[in-house]
């Protein structure tokens, strides 16, 4: 899929999670757009063959031989600072997020160098709390 494509799916994604109520029991219905969201990216990256620090091909490799490197590596936090970090050099990959941010938050009315400079710095703390 390509990115006009993607974004067509994230805006029909952004057109059900709307419709969510915001009750703290519909949360998890919000998640599940969102996630779906995320999804979508990371599948574009890596049909783009995009890795950092050997993530994710090369780790599902070690995972073959090296229990550390079970299911619960390759986890959210994980594949979320993925893609982040690809967004801070690969622009293709920024357009998306950003697009994915202004979409779901129509407030937010951020520019891409902004929103790469927040993602700089989510990644300088490290707000994943896990390393490649």
């Amino acid at each position: 899929m390509e990115i006009p494509e993607i974004k067509l799916e994230i805006e029909k994604y952004y057109q059900e999670w709307k419709k969510v109520p915001g009750d703290i029991e519909d949360f998890t219905t919000a998640e599940i757009y969102e996630s779906a969201v995320q999804n979508l990216i990371v599948t574009y990256c890596e049909s783009k063959k995009y890795e950092v620090e050997g993530f994710p091909f090369q780790k599902r490799i070690l995972a073959e031989t090296d229990e550390y490197y079970d299911e619960d590596y390759f986890d959210y936090w994980r594949y979320l600072k993925y893609i982040d970090v690809l967004a801070t050099t690969k622009d293709d990959v920024l357009d998306l997020l950003h697009f994915y941010a202004n979409t779901f938050d129509k407030e937010l009315n951020i520019s891409k160098e902004e929103y790469r400079n927040n993602l700089l710095q989510y990644i300088k703390i490290n707000i994943y709390d896990v390393d490649f």
